[in-house]
């Protein structure tokens, strides 16, 4: 039976963090953060021309398609109308994954891991012409430093124009280290392997980059936690998915002795809130997991979003598959 909770009250201290701790953020491209006052003027808008549509969130599609990131527009180019901008790693990191190929719909893209701040993010920077050719997997990276140059690379249905050539910008957390061995239960990897290992983009859950990119300091730990939550999952498992072991700081409770987890998701699908149950907990599920509420104020974006059935009554599409690779390492 779902239970329809209450709404739960978030507030963002975006800002004025709740910690004196704080990791400096740098604007990823060569745009003055000072004239990035409002998602107007930073955003690249898609072919509908609509501000909103370049922003984090449902905005593609009518509202029926998820975008993970922000798209930053150029303010650079050649003659040709070639982008030139230079980017720049936004925070003090390591160089996790290159890309050097169009081979998807990130076109050539840079992941980066961020170990030493509050909470450890991955930042990704897509659709770029070319990568710093000095960057190796593994080296430190301090923010500011030139990564790459914009462009509009990509493939298949989501080739874009020159003259809409953008940064696709994400700040997230990655689900799982067994990314893989879920992929290895998906026939449709039978046919096209999966080229990214865990920096593919469905191992990656991320946050709205625009409120963080405002501020020169950020606690990434406050902004994760702050997060509204949106959905409850229960799961029945004595190994802890390695999401936990990863994230402490997002982990309350006995987890030597969890049977099982209490798991607070977002409505974008990041399970930012993880409490461990012990076995006789009544909360501990009948099979491995199910979920059991919601915050109806985010029951709209939920269904888009496919966390949830239309009629509320069942895990959607995306929930399931996030359940699924976060619980993979314990197959």
């Amino acid at each position: 039976m779902i239970r329809f909770s209450r709404p739960w009250i978030a507030v963002l201290l975006w800002g004025a963090a709740t910690s004196l701790v704080a990791s400096e953020i740098v604007w990823p491209t060569e745009m003055d953060r000072a004239i990035a006052l409002t998602p107007a003027e930073y955003l690249q808008s898609t072919e509908s021309h609509k501000v909103e549509s370049g922003a984090f969130g449902m905005v593609r599609d009518a509202g029926h398609r998820f975008h993970e990131g922000i798209d930053i527009r150029s303010i650079r180019q050649t003659k040709s109308g070639e982008p030139v901008d230079l980017i720049f790693s936004a925070l003090d990191g390591q160089v996790a994954y290159l890309n050097p190929k169009s081979n998807g719909a990130y076109g050539k893209y840079i992941v980066l891991v961020h170990p030493r701040a509050e909470l450890p993010v991955y930042t990704l920077y897509a659709h770029l012409s070319s990568i710093e050719p000095s960057l190796k997997v593994g080296a430190n990276i301090a923010r500011g430093k030139i990564i790459g140059v914009m462009g509009h690379t990509s493939t298949g249905n989501d080739a874009i124009p020159k003259d809409r050539a953008h940064l696709h910008f994400e700040i997230g957390l990655r689900l799982a280290d067994s990314f893989e061995s879920w992929c290895n239960t998906r026939p449709e990897y039978g046919k096209a392997s999966n080229l990214h290992g865990i920096w593919n983009g469905q191992n990656l859950m991320g946050v709205d980059p625009g409120p963080l990119l405002t501020h020169s300091r950020i606690n990434l730990l406050d902004a994760i936690r702050n997060q509204p939550t949106a959905l409850v999952v229960v799961i029945r498992t004595s190994k802890a998915p390695d999401f936990v072991s990863r994230h402490p700081a997002l982990v309350s409770g006995d987890v030597g002795k969890a049977a099982g987890w209490y798991v607070e998701f977002t409505w974008q699908g990041l399970p930012k809130k993880w409490t461990a149950l012990a076995a006789n907990s009544p909360q501990l599920p009948q099979g491995r997991w199910s979920y059991t509420a919601i915050d109806y104020q985010y029951r709209n974006l939920l269904t888009l979003r496919k966390m949830i059935t239309p009629d509320a009554k069942k895990a959607g599409e995306t929930l399931i598959q996030n359940v699924e690779i976060l619980l993979s390492n314990g197959r």
